[in-house]
């Protein structure tokens, strides 16, 4: 191979700018959370801000370094990656320090690692090594049972904790199983559940019924107008299994909804305005989207929110983070975020479809995905629109395993981007 002392030209610099300014930006509004009660600059290397700022430092360093290896480790190591991340959640379970009702942590002298983030990359990577090979097929059962258990693996592990928004993430992967061949009836089954599920939930049982029958005939009636089957065969076609599996559905949503968690039952009908209380947990949700409304179009000013200020919002530095945005920044500031998220994962996306090797398009496809689960309910949380999960902003909120692990990934795929350049 030749000699790569160009490599760093060759890093994509627009996927780069993207990190950076989401990482300075992010840091920028944890300082202001953080510090909301000083006036000028006070510096403190024990709060969040300070130690935000150590691993950025770490993180930067890090990347660095994996800019330097060899693109072609990361297949080899990608079982010995998996399995090490898989020990970690077990570890967790033996070992792990309970925060909040759930034992996700590992302590480590004075500091802790949440291996729920960590995993992630080892999953992305051994289902990249899986998917790359020549031979599989995934429109063939018999090639899907093994990246579904190393999919479902951690998630049962994370469960186990327990902490439903961490698993939940790793839905993430069916778009990238999809990508490398997976019928899309997977998806359009996920997103019909998903469908029903709301309706059973927000409506009352007779409504959905009702709204099942009709589309299905509907789609009956489509079918009919386009000549694939006649009337009398009504009772034969596809679409009444479907529709009584998906009356079914709605009829077992409402008695599995009394099993979850209360706090998990809680959150689910104040999203669907089944409670009106504010307090407890839905508090969190109403105070942040008081913080994002006041904001308006330009925002309050920077270390001027007031909702900030007067720490209204709890878990603002982590989970609710885009509330100090919406606040101090307003709707232009907010639109800037989420722009930079959306070009972030469409950039991934797009270096992905152009890589020659396989396995690094299915890392990439893998990053984009988890990156977009991760955006959609975290922000959802913040403006009320999917329940409250827990799982943070990437490269924004505070949090060590998070950045570290974000930052490991991205900079993986810019060096495998990279060595497309290389020639042999």
């Amino acid at each position: 191979m030749r000699n790569r002392s160009d490599l760093f030209g060759k890093i994509d610099g627009l996927t780069l700018a993207l990190y950076l300014f989401l990482l300075i930006f992010g840091w920028v509004n944890i300082y202001a959370t953080v510090n909301a009660d000083i006036e000028g600059f006070s510096w403190n290397w024990a709060n969040q801000a300070g130690r935000q700022l150590i691993f950025i430092g770490l993180g930067s360093l890090l990347g660095f370094l994996l800019l330097l290896s060899d693109a072609r480790i990361y297949e080899v190591i990608a079982i010995p990656v998996y399995i090490a991340t898989i020990i970690l959640l077990i570890s967790v379970l033996l070992f792990g320090v309970e925060v909040g009702g759930q034992k996700n942590w590992l302590a480590i002298g004075s500091m802790r690692i949440q291996p729920s983030e960590f995993v992630k990359l080892g999953t992305i990577m051994i289902i990249a090594r899986i998917l790359s090979k020549k031979n599989v097929i995934l429109k063939k059962w018999k090639y899907r049972w093994l990246p579904f258990l190393y999919i479902s693996l951690p998630m049962f592990l994370i469960l186990l904790q327990p902490d439903t928004g961490s698993a939940l993430v790793f839905i993430a992967f069916i778009f990238v199983l999809h990508r490398e061949g997976l019928p899309g009836y997977f998806i359009y089954t996920g997103i019909g559940t998903l469908i029903i599920s709301i309706l059973a939930l927000a409506l009352k049982m007779k409504t959905v019924i009702l709204i099942i029958l009709f589309f299905s005939l509907v789609a009956f009636l489509i079918d009919r107008s386009k000549k694939r089957i006649k009337f009398h065969d009504f009772i034969r076609n596809p679409i009444i299994l479907f529709s009584t599996i998906a009356i079914a559905y709605s009829q077992l949503v409402n008695i599995i909804l009394p099993l979850l968690a209360p706090h998990h039952q809680i959150r689910i009908k104040l999203l669907f305005g089944q409670l009106e209380d504010k307090s407890a947990i839905g508090y969190q949700t109403a105070q942040s989207l008081i913080a994002i409304g006041s904001g308006g179009l330009l925002g309050k000013g920077y270390m001027k929110g007031t909702q900030t200020k007067l720490n209204f919002v709890p878990e603002q530095t982590t989970d609710y983070i885009f509330c100090t945005v919406g606040e101090e920044w307003g709707f232009l500031g907010s639109t800037i975020v989420l722009s930079s998220f959306a070009m972030l994962i469409g950039r991934i996306i797009i270096l992905s479809e152009r890589q020659k090797d396989s396995f690094a398009r299915i890392f990439g496809y893998g990053i984009a995905s988890i990156l977009f689960i991760h955006f959609i309910v975290n922000i959802g949380m913040t403006l009320g629109l999917v329940p409250v999960i827990g799982i943070p902003l990437p490269f924004f909120s505070y949090g060590g395993s998070s950045l570290l692990a974000f930052t490991v990934m991205l900079f993986i795929f810019l060096r495998m981007d990279a060595s497309r350049w290389e020639t042999l």
